[in-house]
């Protein structure tokens, strides 16, 4: 490979689609809290979760609400849009996939769980449909999944 190809590869790599990462996190983060105090959300309640500083938290909530994601005025609360909602649905499915997908490998549930927070904002669509059919197939096939098990904990 030449050192032009990996460049171009490191480029469509870090090419921006829809919301980033950093987006997808804080859409997280807002459903998270709304989920779990049944009421309003504010930024510094999502600059705590994520341990970040307030002054980053506002410049990120601008760019979701801008984006469509978010409804937010300055000093008020915050809530996600349908569109913010959609987003997060997808990102559950994803990171619930990859968890499966994981611990039908052999990791313990926990460490699959945040492994799968880890990679869930960095898969593409196709990736994380490669893993969800891969779990799929393991959920379905006990005999295979212990197959497979077994072989990775042969190479490690």
């Amino acid at each position: 490979m030449s050192k032009g190809y990996r460049l171009e590869i490191l480029k469509k790599g870090h090419k921006k689609t829809g919301a980033s990462r950093i987006s997808e996190e804080y859409l997280e983060a807002i459903y998270e809290l709304t989920t779990a105090s049944g009421g309003p959300v504010r930024p510094i309640d999502v600059s705590r979760i994520l341990n970040v500083k307030p002054s980053t938290v506002n410049k990120v909530i601008r760019r979701l609400r801008d984006m469509g994601y978010i409804y937010y005025e300055p000093y008020r609360v915050l809530t996600l849009t349908k569109m913010g909602e959609e987003a997060v649905i997808r990102l559950k499915r994803r990171h619930d996939s990859l968890a499966s997908t994981l611990q039908h490998l052999g990791m313990e549930p926990v460490v699959a769980e945040i492994e799968a927070e880890r990679l869930e904002h960095s898969l593409s669509e196709e990736s994380a449909r490669l893993f969800e059919i891969l779990g799929e197939i393991l959920s379905e096939n006990a005999e295979l999944a212990e197959q497979v098990r077994r072989l990775m904990k042969a190479k490690q």
